[in-house]
Order: C-alpha cells, then sequence, then structure tokens
C-alpha cells in the first residue's frame, strides 16, 4: 500500500515539475536551456513513477502485499513534509544551504547517525552544485 501511496504522490509531483519547466526556455538546436534538465528530470520520475504504481497495484490486486510497518508513517509523513518544505523553498533561498538541509534532515528522519548524514549531505549537495554549475553551466539562483 505504501508503495501506490508513494507512486501516486510522485506522479503528482512529477506533473507538477512537468509544468512548471515548461515556462523554461528549452533551448535552441543543439544546445540545452534552462528548462531542458527540469523537464529530463520530471519526464523520468514519472516513467518510474507509472512503472511503480503498475507494479504496486498489481500487487495490490493479487492481495500479495504486506501490510505497512506500523510506526513508519511518522518517517514516512516527515520526509514528505521535508521534501514539500524544499520544493516550496525552490528559487526563494540559496540552492546548497536548502539541498544541504533537506538531504540532511532526511537522513536525521530515517535514522542515519548524525554525522554520516552531516558528510552524506554536504558531500552529495556540494557534488551536484559543481557538477551542476561547472559541468552542465546551470546557473543558480
Amino acid at each position: 500500500m505504501g508503495d501506490l501511496i508513494f507512486s501516486l504522490v510522485s506522479i503528482a509531483y512529477s506533473i507538477y515539475l512537468l509544468v512548471e519547466s515548461s515556462k523554461l526556455p528549452a533551448g535552441i538546436a543543439t544546445i540545452p536551456g534552462p528548462g531542458f534538465f527540469p523537464r529530463l528530470i520530471a519526464s523520468v520520475i514519472l516513467v518510474l513513477a507509472c512503472l511503480l504504481l503498475t507494479f504496486s497495484l498489481r500487487r495490490f490486486f493479487k492481495k500479495t502485499t504486506t501490510p505497512f510497518p506500523k510506526g513508519r508513517w511518522a518517517q514516512v509523513s516527515l520526509v514528505l513534509i521535508t521534501i514539500l518544505l524544499y520544493v516550496l523553498l525552490w528559487g526563494r533561498c540559496n540552492f546548497l544551504l536548502n539541498t544541504f538541509l533537506m538531504l540532511f534532515s532526511i537522513h536525521i528522519v530515517t535514522g542515519s547517525k548524525w554525522y554520516m548524514g552531516l558528510i552524506g549531505s554536504a558531500v552529495l549537495s556540494i557534488g551536484v552544485f559543481l557538477l551542476f554549475g561547472n559541468v552542465f553551466h546551470v546557473l543558480f539562483f
């Protein structure tokens, strides 16, 4: 049942991303514009969420699903709230700081050790920032 709910939320999120990224220019000829990567990521999320929905519906109707473990609803809710806050703050605050705080809070909520969350969040945030800023020349807000 958790996969079914997650796939539906992911489909809604990817559709939102597609709508918002369509407001950005796609690019000219072979030069990708600012809307290229958000559309690409939203499309990948949409395809994967549809696959997850298909598999979860198949399992749901076969009645072979295991119940969602008790006590995990709070974790799932906190992670979804964290991601929602990240999306709402998108473009309003520093990208590097927002991404670091989102990843770190997800690490903490899911029970990782705080220092592993700190290191992992910092490395991933800085890595994404450097990759997209220096290699793909994406302008961050």
